[in-house]
């Protein structure tokens, strides 16, 4: 569920909430555009850290799909913030 959500609120075909553009190909973000994408990416982070426990206290089955950790992996990344240890 967790994994759903930012997935379909971060898909690269949805429309980007936090604007992005581009000077010399470079990205250009406003900061606070860029540390609030961090604060959810962070609060996604710990969320999908407690789902995993939860799953695996009640024997739940791994659910993820490589297409929404994908999404969820090059958000995390582009504010740096690391998923290896969650996914």
């Amino acid at each position: 569920m967790v994994g759903d959500h930012f997935h379909e609120k971060w898909n690269p075909l949805q429309t980007n909430p936090y604007p992005i553009t581009y000077i010399n190909n470079e990205p250009k973000v406003d900061k606070k555009d860029f540390d609030s994408l961090k604060k959810e990416v962070e609060d996604m982070k710990a969320l999908l850290i407690r789902a995993k426990l939860y799953d695996e206290k009640n024997g739940e089955p791994h659910c993820e799909m490589e297409e929404k950790i994908a999404t969820l992996r090059k958000i995390a990344e582009l504010v740096g913030v690391d998923l290896k240890d969650i996914l």
